[in-house]
């Protein structure tokens, strides 16, 4: 899946070296055809992270990183409110997840990963969370993030 990173998981992720954990991130991303997901406030919040800003440039000027468009995510976040089933305030990230696609999400936050995997907020498929090095089996493509491997012939 394409993989969103959330701000408070940035510096880990982006650090120069990134931490031990957030390690197969970076190597999906840069060598494992992986791509990140970004846009709306969360592209703000990681454009004010000096690592994190330079490391995204990077990965947009590779094709490594997606910009979803404001008013895409505007949109879900409205019909995120409107539901109440949230319990995070993260409806900036939640609405990105839903906007792009992307089903996988680094954070640690504890109320958005309870809203990442409800079933009612994210579905078809379902939202999971990276959080260690053990995850890195959730980095992968699926249809709904829209890009997938190229077959081998």
């Amino acid at each position: 899946m394409c993989v969103i990173v959330d701000a408070n998981l940035a510096s880990k992720v982006f650090g120069d070296p990134a931490e031990k954990d957030f390690s197969p991130v970076i190597d999906w991303l840069v060598d494992g055809g992986g791509e990140l997901v970004i846009g709306g406030h969360l592209a703000t919040e990681l454009d004010r992270l000096g690592n994190c800003r330079r490391f995204v440039r990077a990965l947009r000027r590779a094709g490594r990183a997606r910009l979803i468009p404001e008013t895409d995510i505007s949109e879900e976040k409205a019909k995120l409110k409107e539901t109440g089933l949230c319990v995070s305030n993260d409806l900036h990230v939640l609405g990105l997840v839903r906007a792009s696609g992307a089903r996988t999400v680094c954070t640690l936050d504890r109320n958005l990963q309870r809203d990442i995997r409800n079933p009612q907020v994210i579905s078809s498929p379902r939202g999971s969370v990276y959080q260690r090095r053990s995850h890195a089996h959730l980095l992968r493509h699926t249809k709904s993030c829209g890009r997938l491997p190229k077959r081998r012939r």
